[in-house]
Protein backbone atom coordinates (compact mmCIF):
# COMPACT_ATOMS: atom_id res chain seq x y z
CA UNK A 1 0.00 0.00 0.00
CA UNK A 2 2.61 2.46 0.59
CA UNK A 3 4.53 1.50 -2.37
CA UNK A 4 1.61 2.55 -4.63
CA UNK A 5 1.47 5.67 -2.74
CA UNK A 6 4.80 6.24 -3.16
CA UNK A 7 4.21 5.89 -6.97
CA UNK A 8 1.45 7.69 -7.03
CA UNK A 9 3.44 10.70 -5.62
CA UNK A 10 6.54 10.47 -7.64
CA UNK A 11 3.73 10.58 -10.66
CA UNK A 12 2.42 13.40 -9.80
CA UNK A 13 5.43 14.99 -9.24
CA UNK A 14 6.44 13.72 -12.49
CA UNK A 15 2.90 15.44 -14.15
CA UNK A 16 4.13 18.75 -11.70
CA UNK A 17 7.00 19.47 -13.14
CA UNK A 18 5.92 18.59 -16.65
CA UNK A 19 3.60 21.29 -16.68
CA UNK A 20 6.20 23.81 -15.41
CA UNK A 21 8.36 22.92 -17.77
CA UNK A 22 5.95 23.38 -20.43
CA UNK A 23 4.65 26.58 -18.90
CA UNK A 24 8.93 27.55 -19.31
CA UNK A 25 9.24 26.77 -22.44
CA UNK A 26 5.45 27.73 -23.65
CA UNK A 27 7.21 31.61 -22.05
CA UNK A 28 10.36 31.12 -23.63
CA UNK A 29 8.69 30.61 -27.00
CA UNK A 30 6.07 33.68 -26.37
CA UNK A 31 9.08 35.82 -25.68
CA UNK A 32 11.05 34.70 -28.65
CA UNK A 33 8.53 35.23 -30.61
CA UNK A 34 7.76 38.88 -29.85
CA UNK A 35 11.20 39.63 -30.12
CA UNK A 36 11.43 38.38 -33.45
CA UNK A 37 8.34 40.27 -34.50
CA UNK A 38 9.77 43.68 -32.38
CA UNK A 39 12.82 43.64 -34.23
CA UNK A 40 11.08 42.86 -37.92
CA UNK A 41 8.75 45.57 -37.14
CA UNK A 42 11.90 47.77 -36.23
CA UNK A 43 14.34 47.34 -39.58
CA UNK A 44 10.99 47.72 -41.59
CA UNK A 45 10.51 51.06 -40.05
CA UNK A 46 14.05 51.89 -40.29
CA UNK A 47 13.95 50.83 -43.87
CA UNK A 48 11.01 53.41 -44.81
CA UNK A 49 12.67 56.16 -42.93
CA UNK A 50 15.76 55.27 -45.11
CA UNK A 51 13.84 55.19 -47.92
CA UNK A 52 12.10 58.92 -47.43
CA UNK A 53 15.53 60.27 -46.43
CA UNK A 54 16.98 58.85 -49.43
CA UNK A 55 14.42 60.43 -51.63
CA UNK A 56 14.79 63.49 -49.52
CA UNK A 57 18.70 63.69 -49.94
CA UNK A 58 18.19 62.46 -53.82
CA UNK A 59 15.29 65.86 -54.19
CA UNK A 60 18.37 68.12 -52.60
CA UNK A 61 21.20 66.72 -54.76
CA UNK A 62 19.04 66.81 -57.54
CA UNK A 63 18.34 70.70 -56.62
CA UNK A 64 21.96 71.49 -56.08
CA UNK A 65 23.12 69.70 -59.09
CA UNK A 66 20.71 69.92 -62.00
CA UNK A 67 21.96 67.73 -64.40
CA UNK A 68 19.31 69.25 -66.88
CA UNK A 69 19.91 72.83 -66.05
CA UNK A 70 21.72 75.46 -68.17
CA UNK A 71 22.80 78.53 -67.93
CA UNK A 72 24.18 81.07 -70.20
CA UNK A 73 27.80 82.33 -69.42
CA UNK A 74 26.96 86.24 -69.75
CA UNK A 75 24.35 86.94 -67.12
CA UNK A 76 23.56 83.52 -65.59
CA UNK A 77 19.93 83.13 -67.26
CA UNK A 78 18.53 79.93 -67.61
CA UNK A 79 18.36 78.28 -71.03
CA UNK A 80 17.04 75.49 -72.49
CA UNK A 81 19.67 73.84 -74.33
CA UNK A 82 23.26 72.90 -74.08
CA UNK A 83 23.99 75.21 -77.25
CA UNK A 84 22.63 78.16 -75.55
CA UNK A 85 24.88 78.35 -73.17
CA UNK A 86 27.51 80.33 -75.21
CA UNK A 87 25.79 82.58 -77.56
CA UNK A 88 27.55 84.68 -80.29
CA UNK A 89 27.71 88.25 -78.85
CA UNK A 90 27.44 91.72 -80.30
CA UNK A 91 29.21 94.75 -78.72
CA UNK A 92 27.39 98.24 -79.49
CA UNK A 93 29.02 101.59 -79.97
CA UNK A 94 25.73 103.51 -78.76
CA UNK A 95 25.60 107.16 -78.42
CA UNK A 96 24.69 109.14 -75.07
CA UNK A 97 24.36 112.83 -76.65
CA UNK A 98 21.12 114.47 -75.82
CA UNK A 99 20.11 114.61 -79.48
CA UNK A 100 20.64 110.84 -79.99
CA UNK A 101 18.07 109.67 -76.31
CA UNK A 102 16.14 107.97 -76.53
CA UNK A 103 18.60 105.38 -77.40
CA UNK A 104 17.43 102.08 -78.81
CA UNK A 105 17.22 98.61 -77.48
CA UNK A 106 19.31 99.69 -74.60
CA UNK A 107 17.45 97.97 -71.95
CA UNK A 108 17.93 94.65 -73.90
CA UNK A 109 21.23 94.94 -73.06
CA UNK A 110 23.30 92.10 -71.29
CA UNK A 111 26.14 93.85 -70.00
CA UNK A 112 26.36 97.71 -70.97
CA UNK A 113 29.87 99.36 -69.93
CA UNK A 114 29.15 103.48 -69.88
CA UNK A 115 32.64 105.28 -70.78
CA UNK A 116 33.98 108.17 -70.76
CA UNK A 117 34.53 109.69 -74.38
CA UNK A 118 35.55 113.20 -75.68
CA UNK A 119 34.14 116.22 -73.88
CA UNK A 120 32.94 114.25 -70.80
CA UNK A 121 30.25 113.21 -73.13
CA UNK A 122 29.66 109.32 -72.14
CA UNK A 123 28.98 106.67 -74.66
CA UNK A 124 27.94 103.16 -74.34
CA UNK A 125 29.16 99.68 -75.06
CA UNK A 126 25.86 97.81 -75.00
CA UNK A 127 27.15 93.70 -75.24
CA UNK A 128 24.17 91.85 -76.90
CA UNK A 129 23.53 88.39 -76.41
CA UNK A 130 22.17 86.90 -80.15
CA UNK A 131 18.79 84.93 -79.27
CA UNK A 132 15.42 84.79 -80.23
CA UNK A 133 13.96 87.30 -77.22
CA UNK A 134 15.64 90.22 -79.52
CA UNK A 135 13.90 89.58 -82.51
CA UNK A 136 12.80 92.92 -84.24
CA UNK A 137 14.71 95.32 -82.20
CA UNK A 138 17.28 98.06 -83.80
CA UNK A 139 20.43 99.25 -81.34
CA UNK A 140 21.89 102.79 -81.27
CA UNK A 141 22.14 105.47 -82.24
CA UNK A 142 25.70 103.82 -83.09
CA UNK A 143 28.48 105.83 -82.93
CA UNK A 144 32.24 105.97 -83.92
CA UNK A 145 34.60 103.23 -82.53
CA UNK A 146 37.28 103.87 -80.04
CA UNK A 147 41.09 101.90 -78.74
CA UNK A 148 39.04 101.31 -75.61
CA UNK A 149 35.96 99.96 -77.12
CA UNK A 150 38.14 97.12 -78.57
CA UNK A 151 39.88 96.47 -75.69
CA UNK A 152 36.27 95.85 -73.99
CA UNK A 153 35.19 93.68 -77.41
CA UNK A 154 37.61 91.56 -76.88
CA UNK A 155 36.86 90.45 -73.50
CA UNK A 156 33.73 88.64 -75.60
CA UNK A 157 34.81 87.59 -79.08
CA UNK A 158 32.12 90.34 -80.01
CA UNK A 159 31.04 91.54 -83.17
CA UNK A 160 31.85 95.61 -83.13
CA UNK A 161 28.79 97.31 -84.31
CA UNK A 162 30.58 101.18 -85.38
CA UNK A 163 29.99 103.84 -87.77
CA UNK A 164 33.69 104.69 -88.66
CA UNK A 165 36.03 104.97 -85.79
CA UNK A 166 39.24 106.72 -84.26
CA UNK A 167 42.25 106.72 -86.98
CA UNK A 168 43.98 104.41 -84.06
CA UNK A 169 40.95 102.39 -83.68
CA UNK A 170 40.37 101.55 -87.64
CA UNK A 171 44.02 100.82 -87.84
CA UNK A 172 43.96 98.12 -85.12
CA UNK A 173 40.91 96.63 -86.70
CA UNK A 174 42.49 96.28 -89.48
CA UNK A 175 45.87 95.26 -88.40
CA UNK A 176 44.46 92.78 -85.65
CA UNK A 177 41.35 91.60 -88.04
CA UNK A 178 39.00 91.85 -85.09
CA UNK A 179 35.51 91.11 -85.49
CA UNK A 180 33.44 94.37 -86.68
CA UNK A 181 30.79 95.64 -88.57
CA UNK A 182 31.29 99.04 -89.55
CA UNK A 183 28.26 100.70 -91.10
CA UNK A 184 30.87 102.96 -93.38
CA UNK A 185 31.06 100.19 -95.37
CA UNK A 186 27.71 97.75 -94.28
CA UNK A 187 25.11 100.07 -94.89
CA UNK A 188 22.43 96.65 -95.29
CA UNK A 189 22.87 96.13 -91.61
CA UNK A 190 21.83 99.18 -90.81
CA UNK A 191 19.41 102.46 -91.45
CA UNK A 192 19.45 106.10 -90.81
CA UNK A 193 16.64 106.88 -88.32
CA UNK A 194 14.75 110.08 -89.83
CA UNK A 195 13.82 111.04 -86.04
CA UNK A 196 17.00 112.11 -85.68
CA UNK A 197 19.84 114.53 -87.22
CA UNK A 198 23.08 113.34 -88.28
CA UNK A 199 25.45 112.02 -86.68
CA UNK A 200 23.09 110.61 -84.07
CA UNK A 201 20.82 108.71 -86.35
CA UNK A 202 22.46 105.46 -87.35
CA UNK A 203 20.56 102.14 -85.92
CA UNK A 204 21.78 98.45 -86.06
CA UNK A 205 18.81 96.15 -87.39
CA UNK A 206 19.41 92.64 -84.92
CA UNK A 207 17.61 90.61 -87.29
CA UNK A 208 20.08 91.86 -90.29
CA UNK A 209 22.95 91.20 -88.19
CA UNK A 210 21.31 87.99 -86.63
CA UNK A 211 21.57 86.77 -90.12
CA UNK A 212 25.11 87.98 -90.96
CA UNK A 213 26.30 85.78 -87.79
CA UNK A 214 24.67 82.57 -89.12
CA UNK A 215 25.90 83.06 -92.70
CA UNK A 216 29.29 83.42 -91.54
CA UNK A 217 29.04 80.31 -88.66
CA UNK A 218 29.25 82.76 -86.01
CA UNK A 219 27.57 80.35 -83.48
CA UNK A 220 29.35 81.59 -80.27
CA UNK A 221 31.40 83.50 -78.34
CA UNK A 222 33.99 81.71 -75.82
CA UNK A 223 35.10 83.85 -72.20
CA UNK A 224 35.90 83.15 -68.79
CA UNK A 225 32.41 84.08 -67.25
CA UNK A 226 32.08 85.70 -63.68
CA UNK A 227 30.97 83.29 -60.73
CA UNK A 228 27.05 83.86 -60.47
CA UNK A 229 24.37 82.87 -57.65
CA UNK A 230 21.60 81.25 -58.50
CA UNK A 231 19.54 82.62 -55.90
CA UNK A 232 19.41 86.39 -55.04
CA UNK A 233 19.68 86.26 -51.68
CA UNK A 234 20.61 89.32 -49.78
CA UNK A 235 20.48 90.99 -46.36
CA UNK A 236 18.98 94.48 -46.92
CA UNK A 237 20.53 97.32 -45.10
CA UNK A 238 19.15 100.70 -46.77
CA UNK A 239 15.80 100.39 -48.76
CA UNK A 240 16.09 103.73 -50.15
CA UNK A 241 20.49 103.56 -50.87
CA UNK A 242 20.90 105.76 -53.81
CA UNK A 243 24.48 106.06 -55.97
CA UNK A 244 25.44 109.51 -57.40
CA UNK A 245 27.66 109.91 -60.31
CA UNK A 246 28.21 113.49 -62.01
CA UNK A 247 30.65 115.00 -64.24
CA UNK A 248 29.77 118.50 -63.94
CA UNK A 249 27.72 118.37 -66.54
CA UNK A 250 23.94 117.85 -65.54
CA UNK A 251 22.89 116.85 -69.12
CA UNK A 252 24.87 113.39 -67.72
CA UNK A 253 24.20 112.97 -64.19
CA UNK A 254 23.33 109.98 -62.95
CA UNK A 255 21.05 108.45 -60.27
CA UNK A 256 20.85 104.87 -59.30
CA UNK A 257 17.99 103.84 -57.26
CA UNK A 258 17.74 100.71 -55.06
CA UNK A 259 14.35 98.63 -55.23
CA UNK A 260 14.24 96.34 -52.43
CA UNK A 261 11.19 94.50 -54.44
CA UNK A 262 13.33 93.64 -57.40
CA UNK A 263 16.27 93.67 -55.91
CA UNK A 264 18.12 95.48 -58.21
CA UNK A 265 19.00 99.20 -59.18
CA UNK A 266 16.91 101.58 -61.79
CA UNK A 267 18.52 104.81 -63.57
CA UNK A 268 17.83 108.02 -63.83
CA UNK A 269 19.41 110.37 -66.84
CA UNK A 270 19.55 114.44 -66.30
CA UNK A 271 17.02 114.04 -63.53
CA UNK A 272 14.45 111.69 -65.25
CA UNK A 273 13.96 108.08 -65.30
CA UNK A 274 16.02 106.40 -67.70
CA UNK A 275 13.90 104.92 -70.32
CA UNK A 276 14.69 103.54 -73.76
CA UNK A 277 12.84 104.08 -77.29
CA UNK A 278 10.13 101.93 -76.54
CA UNK A 279 9.09 103.32 -72.76
CA UNK A 280 11.39 100.28 -71.20
CA UNK A 281 13.19 101.12 -68.04
CA UNK A 282 16.80 100.82 -67.36
CA UNK A 283 17.56 98.53 -64.69
CA UNK A 284 20.48 96.51 -63.46
CA UNK A 285 21.07 93.72 -60.94
CA UNK A 286 24.60 94.62 -60.60
CA UNK A 287 26.24 97.89 -61.05
CA UNK A 288 30.13 98.01 -60.92
CA UNK A 289 32.19 101.75 -60.67
CA UNK A 290 35.27 100.64 -62.00
CA UNK A 291 37.92 103.70 -61.61
CA UNK A 292 40.69 104.35 -64.32
CA UNK A 293 43.26 105.97 -65.63
CA UNK A 294 42.34 108.54 -68.98
CA UNK A 295 44.59 110.16 -70.73
CA UNK A 296 43.51 113.37 -73.41
CA UNK A 297 45.51 112.33 -77.07
CA UNK A 298 44.80 114.95 -79.22
CA UNK A 299 43.22 117.89 -80.31
CA UNK A 300 40.18 116.49 -81.19
CA UNK A 301 40.11 115.31 -77.40
CA UNK A 302 40.06 111.39 -77.85
CA UNK A 303 40.97 109.68 -74.83
CA UNK A 304 43.39 106.72 -73.76
CA UNK A 305 41.83 104.25 -71.35
CA UNK A 306 43.54 102.12 -69.78
CA UNK A 307 41.48 98.74 -69.12
CA UNK A 308 44.69 96.17 -68.82
CA UNK A 309 46.18 95.86 -65.67
CA UNK A 310 44.41 96.87 -61.98
CA UNK A 311 43.11 99.16 -59.67
CA UNK A 312 40.20 100.28 -57.55
CA UNK A 313 36.40 99.38 -58.09
CA UNK A 314 33.39 99.80 -56.00
CA UNK A 315 31.05 96.68 -56.27
CA UNK A 316 27.64 97.57 -55.89
CA UNK A 317 25.11 94.87 -54.93
CA UNK A 318 21.57 93.74 -52.79
CA UNK A 319 21.35 97.16 -52.23
CA UNK A 320 25.00 97.83 -50.63
CA UNK A 321 28.18 98.80 -52.05
CA UNK A 322 31.96 97.49 -50.74
CA UNK A 323 35.02 98.92 -51.91
CA UNK A 324 37.04 96.33 -54.27
CA UNK A 325 40.04 96.26 -57.04
CA UNK A 326 39.76 95.00 -60.81
CA UNK A 327 42.20 92.92 -62.29
CA UNK A 328 42.48 92.18 -65.92
CA UNK A 329 46.29 90.89 -67.42
CA UNK A 330 45.84 90.70 -70.72
CA UNK A 331 44.10 91.61 -73.74
CA UNK A 332 42.40 88.59 -74.36
CA UNK A 333 41.56 88.34 -70.41
CA UNK A 334 38.07 89.28 -69.34
CA UNK A 335 38.03 91.75 -66.36
CA UNK A 336 37.46 90.07 -62.93
CA UNK A 337 36.48 91.53 -59.71
CA UNK A 338 37.26 91.63 -56.35
CA UNK A 339 36.23 93.01 -52.76
CA UNK A 340 38.97 94.12 -50.27
CA UNK A 341 39.62 90.67 -48.90
CA UNK A 342 40.79 89.58 -52.01
CA UNK A 343 36.97 87.32 -52.33
CA UNK A 344 36.22 87.20 -56.26
CA UNK A 345 32.38 89.16 -56.14
CA UNK A 346 29.75 86.58 -56.98
CA UNK A 347 27.03 88.21 -59.15
CA UNK A 348 23.26 88.52 -59.35
CA UNK A 349 21.19 86.37 -62.28
CA UNK A 350 20.75 89.24 -64.87
CA UNK A 351 21.65 92.54 -66.32
CA UNK A 352 25.62 94.43 -65.15
CA UNK A 353 26.29 97.52 -65.77
CA UNK A 354 29.68 98.88 -65.36
CA UNK A 355 30.75 102.60 -65.09
CA UNK A 356 34.63 103.06 -66.10
CA UNK A 357 35.39 106.20 -64.12
CA UNK A 358 38.36 108.25 -64.01
CA UNK A 359 38.16 109.85 -60.18
CA UNK A 360 39.59 113.25 -61.23
CA UNK A 361 37.17 113.89 -63.45
CA UNK A 362 34.13 112.51 -61.60
CA UNK A 363 32.42 112.90 -58.48
CA UNK A 364 30.44 109.62 -57.16
CA UNK A 365 28.47 109.49 -53.82
CA UNK A 366 26.44 106.74 -52.31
Amino acid sequence: MSKIFFIKKKIGEIKEESKKKWAYYLFLFLLVFLLVFSVFNLIKTNREIDSLLGEEENISLEDESCETCFYRLIDNKEVATEKEISPFILAAVIDNHPDARPAFGLSRAEIVYDVPAEGGINRYLAIFAIDEDKSGIEIGPVRSARPYFLDIAKEYEALLLHCGGSPEALARISKEKLPSLNEFYNGAYYRRYPGYLAPHNVLAIFDNIKNYSVDRNLEKSIFDSWKFKNENNFSLTDSSFEINISNGQRQYDILWEYDINSNSYSKSLAGKKHLDNNGDEIYASNLILQLVDTKVLDSELRLKIETVGSGKSVICIDGSCLSGYWERNTLNSRTTYYYDNDEEVVFNTGKTWIHLIDPKNTQIDY
